[in-house]
């Protein structure tokens, strides 16, 4: 048993602990109040935040970490899933002797699913702070990446800039061809729009909580140079054209692929790797969009035409308009990422999810799973809005569907590998 890894990436997972207030909260209804000013992480992401409050109780003792997650348990914070996983810590904790107690918390571990990744001081580059906390997976072959995150007001100013990190492992696809895939932490949050007004977000609702389990995801949009690599390889149900795209570069995203071309991929790559490869769930999709936001978008309240490709001629707050790129762009060139490490989330290409289209989210999963009971299996959900798009189609819950044989030049897909 680690008891902080798990423990934490237990915590990280409560979805209403968001903002300074909600967590200065959760200090006070714990009786943890008077940490309030020892903890310098409030403003940081929850894996910073709780990570420090962790440590700072931790050197109290066994006694005070009982008495926080059982004033946590007892509280509104947490949903019944949660509880139970705490109720099952706090027994496991409760059993440990002091010499148990002493090496599990005091000795590192070489597995350690949560750990310190030292990375090089990039203060010259306008960083205001620094996050170095990193999920570390236990999957043979990830190594740590570094990738900058901004968040913006509703006018789209920057209003914050931090370095963050996060694991992924590479694939290679041949011909010096290879495939980041991003690991992405498992946790709860919240499915679906929560305006309460409008028809424009009736397929989003109803707000649902669910639960996702650790998975790897495609850094970036599928290029047509991964696409031409992997439709050299054998055909495990159909045929693929080795340049369907009709527009951009090695480096742009691959488009004019049907949700079938896109299965084939996977397919293909599935059997060529021995990985199970496959399009990602809808839920999945939106949680690796918002890595922990609850904002329409994951840079904030609004997005602008230098954080994403898509027709900003048209605001979705009160940010300046801007301008219309009128096509695809290199994957990755604006080189911004969200919490999760992941590119390219808003806007560049529609893309292809598992799922079969529902009008709305009533009786939807609520474990991660795709949703195929449809009456209709011809039409399938795609996610995230595209460059011929303006930034309402873009945000993180966003949702439109095609047929299932359709191509267009702004429909592309990401890639998820199973854990």
């Amino acid at each position: 048993m680690e008891i902080k890894p798990q423990l934490i990436h237990i915590l990280v997972q409560i979805p209403s602990t968001q903002t300074v207030k909600e967590r200065r909260t959760l200090l006070s209804i714990t009786g943890f109040d008077y940490l309030n000013t020892r903890i310098s992480t409030l403003e940081q992401s929850n894996y910073v935040f709780f990570t420090e409050l962790i440590e700072l109780i931790f050197s109290e003792g066994q006694a005070q970490l009982l008495k926080f997650l059982s004033e946590l348990v007892e509280s509104e914070f947490v949903g019944l899933e949660t509880r139970d996983k705490l109720n099952n810590f706090i027994a496991q904790i409760k059993a440990l002797e002091p010499r148990q107690w002493n090496r599990e918390c005091n000795e590192p571990k070489n597995n350690q699913t949560i750990g310190i990744v030292l990375t090089p001081n990039q203060s010259a580059e306008g960083l205001k702070k620094r996050q170095n906390i990193t999920i570390v997976p236990s999957v043979a072959g990830t190594q740590a990446f570094e990738f900058t995150v901004v968040t913006i007001n509703a006018q789209g100013q920057e209003i914050d800039r931090c370095q963050k990190q996060a694991c992924y492992l590479t694939e290679e696809l041949g011909n010096g061809v290879i495939l980041e895939m991003v690991y992405i932490p498992g946790g709860e949050f919240w499915m679906g729009s929560s305006e309460s007004k409008g028809k424009r977000y009736s397929n989003e609702k109803p707000q649902h909580l669910v639960t996702i389990q650790p998975f790897l995801i495609s850094k970036y949009p599928i290029t047509q140079t991964q696409w031409k690599q992997i439709a050299c390889l054998s055909e495990v149900h159909q045929k693929l054209k080795l340049r369907p795209s009709r527009q951009g570069g090695n480096s742009h995203p691959v488009t004019q692929v049907s949700w079938f071309d896109a299965v084939e991929f996977c397919d293909r790559l599935s059997q060529k790797t021995g990985h199970k490869y496959r399009l990602p769930s809808e839920a999945e999709w939106e949680y690796a969009c918002r890595a922990e936001t609850m904002t329409p978008f994951n840079f904030g309240e609004t997005i602008n035409f230098n954080l994403a490709n898509y027709d900003s001629r048209y605001p979705y707050h009160s940010e300046p308009k801007g301008i219309y790129r009128e096509k695809t762009t290199e994957v990755g060139i604006f080189q911004i990422a969200n919490s999760f490490g992941l590119f390219d989330m808003h806007g560049l290409v529609w893309e292809w999810c598992l799922d079969n289209w529902h009008q709305n989210y009533d009786k939807a999963p609520t474990n991660g799973d795709a949703w195929l009971d449809s009456d209709d299996n011809n039409t399938r959900v795609m996610r995230g809005g595209s460059w011929r798009n303006e930034a309402f189609w873009c945000r993180s819950s966003s949702r439109q569907f095609h047929h299932t044989s359709e191509k267009s030049n702004n429909i592309g897909f990401r890639i998820v590998r199973s854990l």
